[in-house]
């Protein structure tokens, strides 16, 4: 079918929309009319090929939401006219060894690639050229798009398709790694590098665990306040301080003892590292190329004492287990997904909307589908 579609015509972002081929779904996919799109820090490396270089026409957008269009033939979990969003990591099939225990991510019976910032998609152009995904393994700056149904979740009624948009990714990727990796017992100190909407998720599920002191530390005063207002006690603007030397005359001379980095950049986690308390963790969320995050600053000697390092990927979350859990605070008011909602875009605002994400929005939306 033909339907209209963000692309770059080459890597970078000099985005166009167009009206693209979209294949028919294969048997394990499902075609979704797209309601709504919020734009990740993620879309825009990955379109400037800062997830790795690709040759061609590139398309992204993963925080999706949108309603079941078409079926493949072998797909169970959804039937046309559900509501669902749609994650970068997948639901496991549930009975082999990995999910068995837990680790439905290296889940032996659904599809992964070694590369998925870089796959082609199902949407060709016009003139031929067949369109890379270069974040997801589906693209949704589009009013369709195809997805493969492990990555499907439903989307309760009540929930707006904007907020199954944040969930789908930014928010998970924060708040899950807090509640799964870092594990903060009521008390614990805590402080996220980076304050956009996965550093402002990771502070609410901070605050929901009973952190204390939570410390925010960014270069954009803007979000240091909305840290505030999502539970952070402490706030530290690192251009203008060592923000090493603030945390740990906040905690008594120790440093934290959880820290998460959401946001990647030279020498950042180092930093990290050093404001984390000695029998402390640091779980790392953002990162940018391969090859420039190899950890040479690191000595035995730094974990002698216990201090330990881990990585989160979309917040080490079970989508279908969790994301339904994340509906229900959001109801009951638990967490404030609203409040990360920045602008509103269509989709042939595209290009004003990243670009405004890039000035220090929080998430803006791009509104594709009639609500």
């Amino acid at each position: 079918m033909r339907c209209r579609a963000a692309l770059v015509p080459k890597m970078g972002l000099d985005v166009v929309v167009e009206e693209v081929e979209l294949a028919e779904p294969g048997d394990y996919d499902v075609r979704i009319k797209v309601m709504t799109c919020t734009i990740c820090h993620s879309d825009i490396h990955a379109l400037k090929g800062e997830h790795g270089a690709y040759e061609g026409p590139g398309m992204a957008g993963h925080e999706i939401a949108g309603i079941v269009d078409k079926c493949g033939p072998k797909v169970t979990y959804v039937k046309p006219g559900d509501r669902v969003l749609c994650t970068e990591v997948r639901q496991g099939c549930g009975y082999c060894y990995q999910c068995l225990h837990d680790r439905h991510w290296f889940c032996e019976n659904v599809p992964h690639t070694s590369d998925l910032f870089r796959i082609p998609s199902p949407f060709t152009r016009l003139n031929g050229e067949v369109c890379i995904q270069t974040c997801s393994g589906a693209s949704g700056f589009a009013e369709y798009t195809n997805a493969h149904e492990s990555m499907l979740v439903k989307l309760d009624d009540d929930i707006p398709f904007e907020i199954g948009s944040a969930l789908a990714c930014g928010f998970m990727s924060g708040f899950g790694a807090v509640l799964n990796r870092c594990k903060i017992k009521p008390g614990e100190s805590f402080a996220v590098v980076g304050c956009g909407g996965v550093g402002l998720s990771a502070i609410m599920g901070a605050r929901l665990s009973g952190a204390l002191p939570i410390i925010a530390i960014d270069v954009m005063d803007v979000k240091l306040e909305a840290a505030k207002k999502f539970g952070a006690t402490h706030t530290i603007n690192s251009r203008n301080c060592d923000p090493v030397e603030e945390v740990k005359k906040i905690t008594r001379g120790y440093g934290v003892e959880h820290s998460l980095v959401a946001v990647a950049g030279k020498g950042i986690k180092k930093m990290t590292w050093d404001l984390t308390a000695g029998y402390g963790q640091m779980v790392i969320v953002g990162h940018e190329l391969y090859e420039n995050e190899f950890m040479t600053d690191l000595n035995y000697f730094d974990v002698l004492t216990g201090k330990r390092v881990t990585g989160s990927v979309m917040g080490a979350v079970t989508p279908r287990r969790d994301i339904p859990i994340y509906m229900d605070m959001y109801r009951k008011g638990l967490i404030d997904i609203d409040s990360l909602l920045t602008n509103r875009f269509t989709l042939d605002q595209i290009k004003e909307a990243l670009e405004d994400s890039m000035r220090g929005a929080l998430k803006n939306v791009v509104v594709i589908g009639e609500q």
